[in-house]
């Protein structure tokens, strides 16, 4: 595959599903889908403004990864996360993304690391203009390339359903769902992985990982 053809592939236009997809993922997250309430794919397509059959197949997709749950006849329902959830979630995201952080500073492959910076660049864009949706989802495509970079696709596929798993604690009705410290984080985070300092990238993507938690003090 040339260059050309590969820069195409990453920049294509997301389709339907995938709008979809991060849209409700990010509702998720922020707590703008509750636990325990039941919502069918047309009430989310009118929520969300979209059309119903990205919709249905993205709460589909969800089902699969464990996420949320199907209600026969009625629609959809997150699985629960408990506190003690949040912190296994945590815990199991840093088994995965530390050793892929330590192997990207040894590879130091400036494609790789060119990849991180433009994404992390993204983080920090939607953290600065408090988009809580557009921040999830670059952080989210972050977390996916750090993975898929260090550790291959399958590292990749298992981390992101672990994130997805995760919501984010006590946030007040007018606080968006973003962090500067922790956009800021995954800028530190790249130029450490480019510098080769395994040990302080090590420490970055730990404390990145617990932005999960970080908010309940807030």
């Amino acid at each position: 595959m040339s260059a050309d053809t590969e820069r195409r592939r990453v920049v294509r236009s997301p389709s339907f599903r995938e709008q979809a997809l991060d849209a409700i993922r990010a509702a998720i997250t922020t707590g703008e889908l509750a636990e325990h309430t039941v919502y069918s794919a047309a009430a989310l397509a009118k929520q969300l403004g979209m059309s119903l059959s990205p919709v249905r197949e993205a709460m589909m997709s969800l089902v699969a990864d464990g996420t949320v749950e199907a209600v026969p006849n009625r629609g959809y329902r997150l699985v629960p996360v408990t506190e003690a959830d949040l912190e296994e979630l945590i815990e199991l995201r840093s088994l995965l993304t530390v050793p892929a952080v330590r192997r990207l500073c040894e590879a130091g492959e400036p494609g790789s690391i060119e990849r991180l910076r433009e994404l992390a660049a993204s983080v920090l864009e939607a953290a600065r203009s408090e988009d809580s949706a557009a921040f999830l989802t670059a952080d989210r495509r972050f977390y996916g390339e750090v993975l898929r970079a260090g550790l291959g696709h399958r590292a990749a596929s298992i981390g992101l359903r672990l994130r997805d798993q995760s919501r984010v604690a006590d946030l007040g009705p007018k606080s968006p769902a973003v962090d500067l410290r922790s956009a800021q984080e995954t800028i530190e985070l790249v130029e450490a992985i480019a510098a080769g300092r395994a040990d302080e990238a090590e420490r970055l993507v730990v404390d990145n990982l617990h932005y999960f938690r970080k908010t309940e003090a807030g």
